[in-house]
């Protein structure tokens, strides 16, 4: 057990909720296209080196056991302290490397829309924090659906709020990412304010997102700021 798990044992939530949560990580994606799941798992106090494992498909005797063992070691590892995330889109199924990086995804699956509080991020949120982020990425949706865009899936992230709208796999090239930065550059121009903001540096193909069901830890919690659980909630 690393420090980061020593320091942080009395934080989480019953394992029961951890586990039902843990399961709709595959809202988030398409388990029956995709043959290769990451599982990336970050040390809060040292992030220099982090856990990375792959479940391939043709390792597994069905589907359901791949995402059995893939939620266990999400909860395992998230239990030791550190925090979990995956790769938005998915990875090409012969990738043989460790982490995957931009030009080892497949193509793009999700538009991520990640909205969090202006200044200090290195502390946990406070629930007024949360609720603030929360209620602009309400705003930045109903615009959207206005435009004609699907509903997308919503994340209480632990610390902000997160928007994932599926894309109609979109190849991995430089015109699609200038297209996925343009949108959130255009978001972020128009919703931004003195508390809460887009992310704008999240539009490369290899980003990795938080895995619901798993507590996002970041700095010291206290009574005001506590750690959370990343939920999603639509």
């Amino acid at each position: 057990m690393n420090d980061g798990a020593k320091r942080h044992g009395n934080d989480c939530p019953p394992i029961a909720d951890q586990k039902a949560e843990l399961k709709r990580v595959w809202e988030l994606f398409q388990p029956d296209n995709i043959r290769l799941f990451e599982l990336r798992a970050i040390d809060p106090l040292s992030a220099m080196h982090p856990q990375t494992e792959h479940f391939r498909a043709d390792t597994y005797d069905c589907l359901a056991s791949l995402q059995d063992a893939f939620e266990d070691r999400a909860l395992e590892l998230n239990q030791a302290g550190y925090n979990i995330y995956t790769t938005l889109n998915p990875v090409k199924p012969d990738f043989r490397g460790s982490a995957a990086k931009d030009a080892d995804i497949l193509h793009r699956s999700l538009l991520l829309i990640d909205i969090d509080r202006v200044g200090n991020t290195k502390q946990p949120a406070t629930d007024d924090e949360v609720t603030g982020a929360l209620i602009l990425a309400e705003a930045i949706s109903s615009f959207l659906a206005e435009n004609e865009w699907l509903d997308p899936l919503l994340m209480m992230s632990g610390n902000g709020a997160h928007l994932y709208y599926r894309l109609p796999d979109l190849p991995n090239t430089d015109q699609s990412t200038a297209l996925v930065k343009g949108v959130l550059q255009t978001l972020s121009q128009k919703f931004d304010n003195d508390e809460f903001a887009v992310d704008r540096s999240v539009f490369n193909a290899g980003r990795i997102t938080k895995v619901p069901g798993t507590i996002m830890r970041n700095g010291q919690e206290t009574k005001e700021r506590p750690y959370r659980m990343a939920r999603l909630l639509r």
